[in-house]
């Protein structure tokens, strides 16, 4: 190799070192100069020093280039009050007991340790930060700046996936359990017993005990809320649904418990006891509860027949719902996804999504609506999925089923 030659690898070299550590301008000029004074002196024609000096020129052109700062350096935090910097990899603790423990990100966001909690930032980038909760609860109030932001927390076997939003996330090591309260926007959860990229929204509340083999979704509505029931057997539904209208066992219910000592289908359901409660039902007359039911309990008795594996009766709940208490958007999302996850059926399952956008065009759950149509026409209408896939995308840029969207728009 003659001189020359190894004069321009070596500047390949330090091009491609300030690269990786994403240099200031004085580490540019630093690694100009010493490019420069480790050269031997070279005699040669006047046109080969013109090569070599628009050769260096341009190198020292793309070193500028590569290194010179552009916004896109890690971000950084810090942590308490009043705040030390943060270490990327230190442990940060909020002691039982005690105050609340708050990390701020240079970016804007936020993320606050409920006492007893412990959390280890893995990672920094120009997007958003990787953070491990070891154990505990914390609150994220995550900053959106864009299409590229990225955030991911960890908690035990799942995993957060956020673009810009709030939310509380907490897990129980005792238990092995996983618990996400959406305050805003929506994050993508991944984990045991969940369906693939489960979307979670504002104003859902996520419960999941893995040891117990139990998931649990509270989904919000209009009317008063209810505690949340699961099924106990992840595999007789694809997800578990809380009735938010009125509790399973529900004192304003329309309908009086039978004189007999057996147990109601209400009582039956709010022990997780599904298909008992739903031949219960069966027995204490499905037809006429369809008729004497309050809006809440109907809503009840639909989850109890997913939950059962008895699609059909939950959809029979669900349209008498509508029939007698009128249009309600959250009830038209259910029969979309009991058309779709459980009876296979496509063209219900989209006619019932464009239902429910149509009913509550700006409801909690009209961004996953519209990615489930974009999924169920991806499979059996390409032309109309392009269609979707640009709505979805003129509405949701940043949401769950960008990726998607933008897959079928450019392929």
């Amino acid at each position: 190799m003659d001189d020359l030659s190894a004069r321009i690898t070596s500047l390949g070299k330090t091009v491609a070192d300030v690269s990786d550590r994403s240099a200031d301008p004085a580490t540019i000029d630093q690694a100009r100069r010493r490019w420069l004074s480790s050269a031997s002196p070279i005699r040669r024609s006047s046109r080969r020093g013109l090569s070599i000096a628009v050769v260096a020129a341009a190198c020292l052109a793309i070193l500028a280039v590569v290194a010179w700062p552009r916004g896109s350096s890690a971000i950084s935090f810090q942590v308490g009050a009043p705040p030390i910097r943060g270490t990327v990899g230190d442990w940060v603790a909020a002691a039982d007991g005690g105050d609340a423990v708050p990390m701020r990100f240079s970016e804007g966001s936020l993320v606050t340790l409920s006492p007893g909690a412990r959390v280890r930032v893995l990672e920094t980038t120009a997007r958003g930060a990787g953070l491990l909760l070891e154990k505990g609860a914390l609150h994220a109030a995550i900053t959106h700046r864009g299409g590229d932001t990225s955030w991911a927390v960890r908690a035990g076997p799942f995993e957060v996936h956020v673009t810009g939003t709030m939310f509380d996330v907490g897990w129980d090591t005792a238990t092995e359990t996983f618990d996400l309260v959406m305050r805003d926007g929506s994050v993508v959860v991944s984990g045991p017993l969940l369906p693939p990229g489960r979307v979670v929204v504002a104003g859902e509340h996520l419960v999941v005990a893995v040891r117990e083999g139990r998931m649990q979704l509270a989904v919000p509505s209009a009317e008063p809320s209810a505690t949340p029931s699961c099924a106990p057997d992840p595999a007789e539904s694809a997800e578990c649904a809380a009735p938010t209208s009125a509790p399973l066992a529900s004192a304003t219910s329309s309908a009086a418990a039978p004189a007999s000592a057996e147990p109601s289908w209400r009582e039956l359901a709010a022990r997780g006891k599904y298909k008992d409660a739903l031949e219960a039902a069966e027995r204490q007359g499905f037809e006429q509860e369809l008729e004497r039911a309050s809006s809440g309990d109907l809503l009840a008795l639909s989850d109890t027949a997913r939950f059962a594996g008895r699609p059909g009766r939950a959809r029979d709940a669900l349209l008498a719902m509508r029939r007698r208490f009128g249009a309600h958007g959250r009830s038209a999302f259910l029969l979309g996804k009991i058309a779709a996850d459980q009876q296979g059926s496509s063209g219900d399952a989209i006619t019932w999504f464009e239902t429910y956008l149509a009913e509550e065009p700006g409801g909690a759950l009209a961004e996953q609506a519209l990615g489930r149509i974009l999924e169920l026409k991806k499979a059996r209408d390409p032309q109309g999925a392009r269609q979707i896939a640009e709505r979805y995308l003129a509405r949701y840029p940043n949401g769950a089923y960008a990726a998607l969207a933008r897959s079928i728009v450019t392929p």
